[in-house]
């Protein structure tokens, strides 16, 4: 399924911010660094109820609202054999409410260049995409 190749993508892939304000920097890194772990363990309830935006979730899902989240944990389950390491946060930038971080990521023994974006959703920093 095209939606579940996107959220394995985008787990697998997992980037860095540059940010201004200390505080925000930090907790824009920390989002990425909970994104790695949950992906690492698997955890489903984590990523998809808190490191992700909803915007997020129905983008990759194809469905809206709680059913998003449903599928969101359904798709997360199925996924297997996904190791994903953060080597090093290269930079963060935060305007506002909205960050980049880049990182870079070790995936099957190769190091990977990630971006990730994120938006703050109800006071926290969480995941809204990411590319290379």
């Amino acid at each position: 399924m095209v939606r579940t190749a996107a959220l394995i993508c985008v787990a697998a892939a997992l980037g860095g911010l540059s940010a201004c304000g200390g505080d925000d920097r930090e907790e824009a890194e920390q989002t990425v660094r909970d994104f790695v772990t949950a992906t690492r363990e698997r955890d489903e309830d984590r990523f998809c109820d808190e490191i992700v935006t909803q915007e997020f979730l129905e983008q990759t899902t194809g469905v809206t609202g709680d059913r998003a989240r449903q599928t969101c944990k359904r798709e997360f389950r199925a996924l297997s054999g996904l190791r994903v390491e953060l080597t090093r946060i290269r930079r963060t930038t935060v305007d506002g409410d909205e960050a980049t971080v880049a990182a870079v990521l070790r995936r099957q023994g190769q190091e990977l260049r990630q971006r990730f974006r994120l938006k703050k959703e109800d006071g926290d920093w969480k995941i809204a995409g990411g590319g290379e």
